[in-house]
Order: C-alpha cells, then structure tokens, then sequence
C-alpha cells in the first residue's frame, strides 16, 4: 500500500512538472544517483557493525588485549635467523661472517583480573657467529702504556643455552567498545637466568637486568585492526658492565585485515635505536609480512617473515617466524 501510494504522488507530480516544461528524465537521474549515494554510507556503517576482529595478535607487535581472569594461554615460537651483511655506523653496509641463529621462546600467560594479565617468558638459543670476539680485556688498563689493554684472540664463534628470564605484565587501563580502542602498560622485567657468554662459548644471557616500559594502543576499523607499541628497554646496571649500553627506544607499528574469520594477513615496521658510548649508539628498522590464523578460541598459528632494511652498527638479518598459541 505505501509503495502503490508512493507511485501514484509521483506520478501526480511528474505530470505537473511535464506541463510545467520541467525535465523530467533529467530530474529521475538526479534523484536516483542522490538515493543511490545516501544508501551506500549506510550499509558500510552497517556491515562495519557485524564484523567481528577474532583476534588481535600479531607476529611481532604486542597488543593491548588481556586475556580473561582465569584464562591461561600458552604461546610458543620458532625462529630461525641469519645474515651476512653489516652496517656501518655511517650507514653503509659491508660483507661480515656468517650470523646464524635459532630460537625457541616460550610465554605462559594467565589473566589475574579484567584488564590485567601477568607472563612468564623463557627462551633456549642457538648461536652461529664468525665474526664473534668475547674481549676479556673490555674496559681493562695497561698499566705500562696506559692505554685500553687489546684483546689479540678471536672467537668463540657459536654457543647455545638458556636466555634470560623475563616477567612480563599488562594493564589495560583503557578500553571503549564504542571508540573500539583499547591502550595498554606493559611493564617486562628480564632477570639475568641464562647462561653467559665467556672464552669457549656465545651465551644467550645478556649478562644484567633489564626493565621494558611500554605502552599499546590497538584499535579496530572494520575489517581492519592496528597496533602501536611505544617503549623504552633500560639496562639495570652499570655502563660497565653493559658495554656503555643506555639503554634502547623502540616503536611497533602493525596493522591487519581480517579476511576470513580465521585468517589475517598483516604487516608490520619496527624500529629501534640503541643509546650508548663507545660505538654503542645503532639504528635498526625492520619490516614484518605474515598471516595470523585462530583456528576458533582455543588454538592460533603465526606465521612471518622479519627483513631488516636499513641501519647503523647493526647486522643485517633475516627471520622466519612460526609460532602457535594454546588458549583454556
């Protein structure tokens, strides 16, 4: 009845309009293209209202999302890396020995309450590096000259063991479902566990404990989903023995589309600089392809590829990344 009642005023109309001298062929076209374009935002914003992001992980980047109280996921990950290429303080880059190596992390991760979950982190590496040279000598006088005393061995070029033990929290103390914007404080402490580099081996420890102060901001536009990561990694030691390391500022920018309910292709850029004396201070920038798959709630697979592209005193690596996720 509304659709019959709605033909018959126009047709009232277009007749007024005909012996008005109005076009009305013109005037169909122009009112058919303004319906046409008043429709098309509102079904967007519709069909943007029923999608539902399955996950918010990523190869690399941290996300601001805690698990639920009482829920426990068990991440594990593969990575194998190498390359043999440098750069130069100046940004040039040279040949150099072999560096290879491979990495098992594992993380156990429990939420304690909303919007604050605690994890364990541990790692086992294996390390392959030609132009390694443990300096025993670092910081150390001669006491005839006066001068840096000169470490005149080489080596060792490979070792494997236990990394450093790292507690890792996160406190999403910002969260709106109408925003659909979530910012997180993840503080990680690593607690020197490992073991250490010395004379006959590389060890997978770095030696003196570290705090990583971060913050994640992960933020979701339809199909699309991004996170930002913002932190400062500091050595909990002297510069003495940190190498005149200070300490590194790093940023993560990553971002997903959801494809398939169980499957996100994503992309990521890293960057990180390195604060020290001595030669310390380098530059790393880095970019991230890979594919997250949540296979329903309880299992996910991360799949990636790191290339680093650009840098000073850095090596030059690249890594493959497979990683899964068990989730209670």
């Amino acid at each position: 009845m509304l659709f019959q009642g709605l033909l018959q005023a126009w047709e009232t109309s277009r007749k007024k309009m005909i012996s008005s001298g109005v076009n009305v062929s013109k005037l169909s076209i122009t009112l058919t293209l303004l319906l046409c374009l008043g429709q098309i935002p509102v079904y967007a914003t519709h069909a943007a209202e029923n999608i539902v992001i399955e996950e918010h992980s990523k190869v690399v980047t941290s996300d601001a999302t805690t698990n639920d109280p009482g829920q426990v996921e068990i991440w594990s990950s593969y990575s194998l890396q190498g390359g043999k290429f440098a750069w130069k303080s100046n940004g040039s880059r040279e040949k150099r020995g072999t560096y290879l190596t491979q990495t098992f992390d594992s993380q156990v991760t429990i939420g304690l309450y909303e919007g604050v979950d605690i994890g364990i982190i541990q790692w086992y590496q294996h390390t392959l590096d030609k132009n390694n040279n443990y300096n025993e000598f670092r910081d150390m006088m001669d006491p005839d000259t006066g001068s840096s005393m000169e470490d005149e061995t080489e080596g060792p070029t490979h070792g494997f063991g236990w990394g450093d033990l790292g507690i890792a929290g996160r406190w999403r103390f910002y969260d709106s479902a109408e925003k659909r914007l979530e910012i997180a404080y993840m503080p990680t402490i690593f607690v020197p566990t490992g073991r250490r580099s010395n004379l006959d081996h590389i060890g997978a420890s770095q030696g003196y404990t570290s705090l990583d102060n971060s913050f994640a901001f992960t933020k979701d536009i339809g199909r699309w989903n991004g996170t930002i990561n913002l932190g400062f990694n500091s050595p909990l030691a002297h510069w003495e023995r940190t190498g005149h390391y200070y300490g590194t500022a790093h940023s993560n920018f990553a971002v997903g589309y959801q494809v398939l309910s169980w499957l996100q292709p994503e992309a990521e850029f890293i960057y990180l600089h390195d604060f020290g004396g001595h030669g310390a201070t380098a530059n790393l920038a880095s970019v991230v392809l890979g594919f997250i798959m949540p296979f329903g709630d309880h299992f996910r697979l991360e799949l990636g590829v790191q290339q680093d592209v650009f840098g000073s005193n850095k090596v030059q690596t690249t890594s493959g990344i497979f990683s899964f996720a068990l989730l209670t």
